[in-house]
């Protein structure tokens, strides 16, 4: 086992011992990055982007293997550069109310695309037109362009449990 006790605890390790051994469905010591690694890290709590799964992947195979091992994923895990601590959902209403000056609870379909494509880490054109498309239809009123944001942090909480911490 890699040496990850300065950096992750004991029960971290633990946990992340117990993930890995959830999608090493074969039970051989090892796990695809395609399509495997995005799986169990969302599984673990993390919400990445495709160019975060890109760079985490292209920097973690470095024989070209496609493949990752117990001691592999250990050390991405204790890089804070990869992981992010898990989101809460008053952190998320916290910057949905930065965006409203009215404090009516709502935004409007240009206020959160320009959240999404310009601020933190930024979704590309598809990626925010699918999450776009996705609170237009479980969030948006029929008779009102506003958004209520409250709405959408829970519609997102539904979507995906492994956000919330």
């Amino acid at each position: 086992m890699v040496d990850t006790e300065e950096v992750l605890t004991q029960n971290e390790i633990a946990k992340l011992t117990e993930a890995f051994g959830i999608w090493d469905k074969g039970e051989q010591g090892y796990i695809k990055f395609d399509p495997d690694f995005q799986l169990l890290w969302r599984s673990i709590g993390q919400n990445p982007t495709k160019a975060e799964l890109n760079t985490i992947i292209s920097e973690n195979d470095g024989g070209g293997t496609g493949h990752f091992n117990l001691n592999a994923f250990l050390k991405i895990c204790e890089n804070p550069k990869y992981m992010k601590d898990a989101i809460r959902p008053e952190h998320l209403i916290d910057a949905f109310k930065a965006f409203d000056k009215d404090a009516k609870g709502t935004l409007t379909v240009g206020q959160l695309r320009y959240m999404m494509q310009h601020l933190g880490d930024k979704l590309d054109d598809e990626e925010a037109d699918g999450f776009i498309a996705f609170v237009v239809k479980e969030c948006k009123p029929e008779d009102s362009d506003q958004i209520p944001y409250e709405e959408i942090v829970d519609k997102l909480f539904l979507r995906d449990p492994g956000l919330v911490a």
